[in-house]
């Protein structure tokens, strides 16, 4: 494992803060919605994105990423952990979404750099944060979470927090994850999560030949 310097850790997720962009700056009208998730087992990540369709939510892609789990979990720090895997399965997809949900927080975050906005920060794509569980902020009666009149995000359902990644305002990242939504969860990173736990079940058979040969299999 490699023991990371939260000081600078900290700094990059404040300067990571400062270059979202929290307007609606993607194409329209949306053909393809992405999902992306990490799963872990036997000191390795698994990153999987999957797109859809947006009109009707039928699996179109599925890729998926490992790579060796290099820093422990540390919480509010979780990009540091998990983004390299999640960019190596965005990168290998060939149909590119117009907007990727993250199962994570985005500006939902203390330092406003959740790993949604930190995905999509870094590969400047449009992203949304929607995770299982609150981290910060209050909610309001209306289903905001605020921080001194600050809005952070959104609670949409028990299990569906929604906040900006990079490239969406929020009233539309609400719009869309109600859209996408079937189930208790949004059905893009619901995907991206059976698939993460698909590789994750049948792991060994991918790292049999040894760290070294894993290019081939990622």
């Amino acid at each position: 494992m490699i023991k990371i310097d939260l000081g600078k850790a900290r700094y990059a997720q404040i300067l990571i803060s400062k270059k979202a962009i929290e307007q609606d700056v993607f194409n329209t009208p949306i053909r393809y919605v992405g999902g992306v998730d990490v799963a872990f087992k036997s000191g390795y990540s698994i990153g999987t994105a999957v797109v859809l369709d947006y009109d009707n939510l039928k699996v179109l892609e599925k890729k998926f990423f490992i790579t060796k789990v290099l820093v422990p979990y540390i919480p509010t720090y979780l990009a540091f952990r998990e983004i390299k895997a999640m960019i190596g399965a965005v990168k290998k997809l060939d149909i590119k979404p117009d907007i990727i949900l993250v199962d994570a927080h985005g500006k939902c975050h203390p330092r406003r750099a959740g790993e949604a906005t930190h995905l999509g920060v870094v590969l400047d794509i449009p992203t949304i944060g929607v995770a299982k569980s609150y981290l910060t902020g209050k909610e309001r009666e209306d289903g905001y979470i605020v921080d001194n009149n600050e809005v952070l995000g959104y609670r949409l359902k028990p299990k569906i927090y929604i906040s900006i990644g990079h490239r969406v305002s929020l009233e539309t990242a609400i719009r869309i994850v109600e859209k996408v939504t079937i189930y208790s969860v949004p059905e893009p990173t619901r995907q991206a999560h059976i698939y993460a736990n698909q590789i994750k079940k049948n792991l060994s058979k991918y790292i049999t030949k040894g760290e070294s040969d894993l290019s081939s299999y990622i």
